[in-house]
Formats: C-alpha cells, sequence, structure tokens
C-alpha cells in the first residue's frame, strides 16, 4: 500500500518544483546588447563656419551622485554622436562654431526615481575668436523605472532614460539654431537659408537700374569700396555675381494729326452743279395733260399745235377721200 495517495504526491511534487522554477527566473540576466544612439537619419544642420568642434565640460564640472556613465551609451557619448550627425560647418569663411556640453547626467533619487539633466550651448566664434552668435537648448526627465528589467538603476533602466532625453535635446536644438541662429544656417553649398528677400527700385526707361545688395550675417558683413568702371576696359564678373540689365532708350517721333478743310455747299463749283432738264415744248403722246409724272413741271406745257402745223386740204385730197368713204 503507497504511502500517500496520488493527489497529495502530485501536490508535493508541485511545492518542492515551484520554488526552484521561480529562483532561476530570478536569476536570469537581463539583456545586455542595447543599439547604438544614432542620429544621422534626421535633417543636417549647414551652419556658415569653416570648422566645428565640440567641447565638454562635464569633465571640468562634474556632477556629484551622477551615474550616466553606467548606461549602456552614457548621456556625453550621445551628444557627442549627435553633434556628429545633426551639425556641419559648410564655408570657408574662418568662423568656427562650438558646441558645448555643459551637463550629461542621470542621478538616482530618493524613491527609486531617475532623474536626468542635459545643458548645452552652441557658439559662433568670428575669426579673430570672439563671439558672433549664441544658442542654447536644455532638456530634463524624470523616469520611474521598471523593476521588471531589474533594479532602478539597472542598464535598461538607465538606457531608457538616456534615450527619451535625447529625443527631447534633438527637436529643442533644432528649434534653437533655425530660429535664433537663423542668419548663420545655409545649405549644404553654402547658400543663406533665411535670407531675406531682395527689393529693388525701378526707375525710367533709360536710367541706370541700381545694384541690389546681398544680405549678410553681422560677422560676414564686408563694406566694398565704389569705383568707376573704366568703358574702355574689358569687364570680368564672378560667377555668381549679379547681372545688371539697362533698358535701352526709345525715341518715338512726335505724329501731328494732318488738318482737312471740307468745303460747305456754297463753295461748290458751278460746273459741279447740275443742270435742269429742257422743257420739251411737245406735248406727250401718252399724257398730253401731264398726268403720270411725278417731277412738278416749273413752267405750263403748250398743248396747241404751233400756229401752220394743221393745213387745209386741197381738191385731189377731197376726192379721193370720198372715193373711199364710197367704197366702204
Amino acid at each position: 500500500m503507497p504511502l500517500f495517495s496520488r493527489p497529495l504526491r502530485l501536490s508535493l511534487t508541485a511545492a518542492i518544483v515551484l520554488p526552484a522554477l521561480l529562483a532561476g527566473c530570478a536569476g536570469e540576466q537581463q539583456p545586455t546588447h542595447f543599439a547604438p544612439l544614432r542620429y544621422d537619419y534626421l535633417s543636417q544642420m549647414n551652419l556658415n563656419v569653416s570648422t566645428l568642434s565640440v567641447v565638454d565640460n562635464t569633465v571640468t564640472h562634474p556632477v556629484e551622485g551622477d551615474i550616466g556613465y553606467r548606461a549602456p551609451t552614457p548621456p556625453v557619448q550621445a551628444l557627442r554622436q549627435m553633434a556628429e550627425d545633426r551639425l556641419a560647418a559648410a564655408s570657408n569663411n574662418g568662423s568656427t562654431a562650438q558646441f558645448v556640453i555643459d551637463r550629461a547626467s542621470i542621478l538616482h533619487n530618493s524613491g527609486g526615481t531617475l532623474n536626468g539633466q542635459i545643458d548645452v550651448h552652441l557658439n559662433i566664434l568670428n575669426p579673430g575668436g570672439t563671439q558672433a552668435a549664441h544658442a542654447e537648448a536644455h532638456v530634463t526627465s524624470t523616469v520611474h523605472p521598471d523593476l521588471s528589467k531589474g533594479d532602478a538603476d539597472s542598464p535598461a533602466n538607465l538606457y531608457e532614460v538616456t534615450q527619451t532625453m535625447m529625443q527631447r535635446i534633438n527637436v529643442e536644438l533644432e528649434y534653437q539654431v533655425r530660429h535664433t541662429l537663423s542668419a548663420w544656417v545655409v545649405d549644404a553649398g553654402g547658400t543663406p537659408v533665411g535670407s531675406a528677400i531682395q527689393t529693388q527700385q525701378l526707375g525710367k526707361p533709360g536710367d541706370a537700374v541700381p545694384a541690389t545688395s546681398a544680405v549678410l550675417p553681422a560677422a560676414a558683413a564686408v563694406t566694398a569700396p565704389v569705383t568707376t568702371p573704366d568703358p574702355t576696359s574689358p569687364t570680368t564678373l564672378p560667377a555668381n555675381a549679379p547681372v545688371t540689365v539697362e533698358t535701352p532708350k526709345v525715341d518715338v517721333p512726335t505724329i501731328t494729326t494732318p488738318t482737312v478743310t471740307v468745303p460747305t455747299a456754297t463753295d461748290t463749283p458751278a460746273a459741279t452743279q447740275p443742270k435742269a432738264a429742257p422743257v420739251s415744248s411737245e406735248p406727250d403722246a401718252i399724257f398730253p395733260a401731264g398726268e403720270g409724272d411725278d417731277t412738278a413741271s416749273t413752267k405750263q406745257k403748250v398743248l396747241s399745235p404751233k400756229a401752220g402745223f394743221l393745213k387745209a386740204p386741197t381738191k385731189k385730197s377731197a376726192a379721193a377721200t370720198k372715193s373711199v368713204s364710197s367704197g366702204n
């Protein structure tokens, strides 16, 4: 007969094996591989300077209790990578840009929270070394660590704090550069991006067109002497010099309207006036009384024949007439 029943044996086995499994899970190590923090997928900001350098002030001004160096990617290292990926020198004017890291720390405060802080600034220096422009960016982050990833200051939690702060400092730095240092932002070819639109006063036709002046930042403004070109010598212009076009002067002749004299009715020569139709002295065979004639006659028509036109018949004519009448 068995000492323990089957259900009891199963319960004892579970009570022995389960704590061992839980202890094994608790003893598993957290992931040790973390993706490097890179920012070359973001847009690059080109500056109108010849050189770009990174200055780390955290070496000379450390923060007490800082544990950021224990992160898989320390905040200082992430900031150096950000400056390399996001900023670039795109000119040869002799100016210098300095990306200065003032603070990049993570503190493990009471209550188990992790507090991170990043302070940086960007200086633009003239060729002589004097400061021409300045911009700053600051971010802070407070994180309640996920204890499922280990202790509060485990590599996974420190990596999360660093990643969160770097996402925010990227946005803040770009905003400050494009607004505070807009006069120093250029494209990859060195052309200013935020320069003002140039205007030009138009004169009358034939007047010389005034040359436009380019808008340059204060550090790069150059005053050029005004010289009068020699018309007999050839003019050589640089490749990017603005072209001035003069409008030719056109002389328009004055048009004089000719005077036309129109003669009046009284000035018409007598030869051109129509003559009156002659009046016929003979009666009309169809309208002897003048009926049907629309034109009023200025003189009375003569209807009777002229005197001597009718003649008395002779004897021979009367005999012939009589014989003809008797024949009928």
